[in-house]
């Protein structure tokens, strides 16, 4: 029970995200207001609140956690004890579980492009990560170095935006994440 109250909760949100996102596409982002939105969405403005904390987080999205049973493992040292491997598996294991099609990609690609001022709190919200990223690594066992944790850590996420653009551009069937496999291991190959 408590997991299709919870299938259903992510259901919901993402029906609000996606309806957001194609209003401030079409309208841009001052062009409707959260009764457009949830009219849209065909839900309540009180529904809408319980999802969201407004109509930023509603177009931008709700930023996803890391899983806290590999972050446990990641900061315990684990599983490989290589920094970069085990850095970009919780990036593996946070974009499969998000699971962005091609066409939600693109159309997040579209918000920005039509919506430049929600840029700012797109790299508000990536800032957050890696600085928790950072933290994250630096308590890792043999790993007090902040400055290496931080490079792996910007190195990543130039990975990452890679793959995403690799991902946009292509037509073909390979996902971001195997994007962002072949993007690593071509960085480890120059690195090495």
């Amino acid at each position: 029970m408590a997991q299709s109250a919870s299938i259903r909760r992510q259901s919901t949100l993402r029906r609000i995200t996606v309806a957001a996102q194609e209003l401030a596409i079409e309208r841009g982002y001052d062009g409707f207001t959260l009764d457009d939105l949830a009219a849209a969405v065909g839900v309540s403005r009180r529904t809408l609140f319980n999802h969201v904390s407004g109509k930023e987080e509603a177009v931008v999205g709700v930023r996803p956690d890391f899983d806290p049973v590999l972050v446990e493992r990641f900061r315990a040292g684990g599983p490989t004890g290589d920094l970069f491997d085990d850095l970009l598996l919780l990036i593996v294991e946070l974009l499969d579980r998000e699971d962005a099609s091609r066409e939600d990609a693109g159309r997040f690609h579209r918000l920005l492009e039509t919506n430049p001022q929600l840029t700012p709190r797109v790299h508000r919200e990536l800032e957050r990560v890696c600085t928790e990223a950072v933290e994250m690594a630096s308590v890792r066992p043999g790993e007090g170095d902040r400055q290496r944790a931080g490079v792996v850590v910007v190195v990543l996420g130039a990975l990452v935006a890679h793959a995403m653009n690799e991902y946009l551009r292509a037509d073909d069937t390979v996902s971001l994440v195997d994007h962002l496999r072949t993007a690593a291991e071509t960085a480890r190959q120059l690195l090495a």
